[in-house]
């Protein structure tokens, strides 16, 4: 008979071992209210004529609380737009489709027989055909379509619907920056997408042994980058990457110890964040944190009983805001620079109302000198997003236009930074490391 000793030590070393944990911290009853305030903000900022938010429709259905009204109206919304941009052969990525994919079958629809408009189409086989074609550019091009986001969005997505798609374009064990990072940063979203995909992928029990161990392997490496983007109050990457880390971390318990993360020290974060307005504009950067305060996450948009939602989330019209008799001024410079080939070097001075945005700033530095400057942009589910500047436009994986105020990059977009008094705002046009 064994020693009653040697029983015990397994148990003891198995404790210590990662992954016997699993920190899903979630908002408790005095901070309910900070979570319902996103998730009314998201319901109010539905419009019946304005394009659709499937990433909006993903958190309302994730939370405990419903509009049972706006989230059906949202369904149908989708369903008809994603009809539309078939049947016209309007811009529809592969990362979009597989938001539309997940936000349908989180409302109990089936994504496979979307009906509208006297047409019927199959959201999952599109995504499956999308997908491949992302495939097919990395094998010519060395890299996708898109990009590496989007492609964790399509892997999760078809997981969701149960199939599975083939991961190795996104198994790294170092991390690239071409597939993991936005010129020289890395990317916590991207990473965090990509976790969540993988993991969904792990758990279907239809892999090889070999397939297991390199999605553990690259599943231990993006998490250890994730942390490493941990600030010291908590959060991951900037506040706006950090609900898709927390949603990452919720699901990898395996390879990381406790001491590693504190997640209530980051939902905190999270949370101190919310009454600053941070995640207010555009709705999808509260469409992207609203999951993780309920200490859920995408993979339970699979299973969702749309019957028992109880019909307890009412909108709520925001109060009027009283009339500015005296706006205050601030004063920022522009400065818009080709960084890629030194073709312009551009700047001006301004005078701004108080509380304005990035884009304002763009907009009356266009109408003082039009001969001098000029730009583009275009509607995105994530406000609007900066084209080009004198005809200089962004290129997928090659050249972006970069926001800065001074030499610090922007968290936000044109259409929802608002700089202070003597903020010097830079655009320059930068270019994609070619490879990892």
């Amino acid at each position: 008979m064994a020693h009653p000793g040697l029983l015990v030590i397994p148990l003891l070393i198995s404790l210590g071992l990662p992954g016997l944990h699993s920190e899903r911290c979630q908002v408790n009853g005095d901070q309910k209210p900070l979570e319902i305030r996103l998730l009314q903000l998201m319901i109010g900022s539905f419009n019946a004529t304005a394009t659709p938010n499937p990433s909006i429709l993903i958190a309302l259905r994730l939370a405990r609380e419903h509009n049972r009204t706006i989230e059906r109206a949202l369904a149908e919304k989708l369903k008809e737009d994603a009809v539309k941009r078939v049947n016209t052969g309007a811009d529809f990525s592969s990362g979009l489709v597989a938001l539309y994919v997940m936000a349908l079958q989180a409302s109990c629809e089936d994504p496979r027989h979307v009906s509208a408009l006297n047409t019927t189409i199959d959201l999952v086989q599109l995504l499956e055909e999308k997908y491949h074609q992302e495939l097919v550019n990395i094998d010519n091009h060395q890299q996708p379509l898109t990009n590496y986001y989007q492609l964790g969005l399509d892997i999760l997505a078809l997981c969701l619907q149960n199939v599975i798609a083939n991961v190795s374009v996104v198994l790294d064990t170092t991390c690239a920056s071409l597939k993991y990072g936005h010129g020289k940063v890395f990317s916590v979203d991207t990473a965090a997408v990509v976790v969540l995909g993988l993991t969904c992928v792990k758990k279907t029990g239809t892999l090889t042994s070999e397939e297991i161990v390199a999605i553990k392997e690259t599943l231990r490496s993006l998490v250890r980058k994730i942390l490493r983007g941990k600030k010291s109050d908590g959060v991951i990457g900037n506040i706006y990457s950090t609900g898709l880390a927390m949603q990452a971390l919720f699901v990898s318990g395996y390879y990381y110890t406790p001491s590693q993360w504190n997640c209530t020290q980051t939902l905190e974060a999270v949370l101190n964040a919310i009454p600053q307005g941070a995640f207010d504009n555009p709705p999808m950067a509260a469409s992207q944190v609203t999951p993780s305060l309920g200490g859920r996450t995408y993979l339970e948009v699979k299973g969702l009983d749309c019957a028992n939602d109880t019909d307890n989330l009412p909108i709520i019209s925001p109060p009027t805001p009283p009339p500015v008799s005296n706006v205050s001024q601030i004063n920022v410079s522009l400065t818009v620079v080709d960084g890629v080939t030194n073709t312009f070097n551009y700047s001006i001075y301004l005078t701004m109302p108080e509380g304005c945005l990035f884009l304002d700033v763009l907009n009356k530095a266009q109408s003082l000198e039009p001969a001098k400057f000029s730009f583009t942009v275009k509607d995105t589910l994530y406000g609007p997003y900066l084209v080009s500047i004198n005809g200089l436009a962004a290129v997928n994986n090659e050249a972006y236009w970069q926001l800065k105020n001074g030499n610090i990059p922007l968290n936000q977009g044109i259409g929802s930074y608002k700089p202070a008094n003597g903020a010097k705002l830079v655009a320059i046009f930068t270019s994609l490391p070619s490879g990892g």
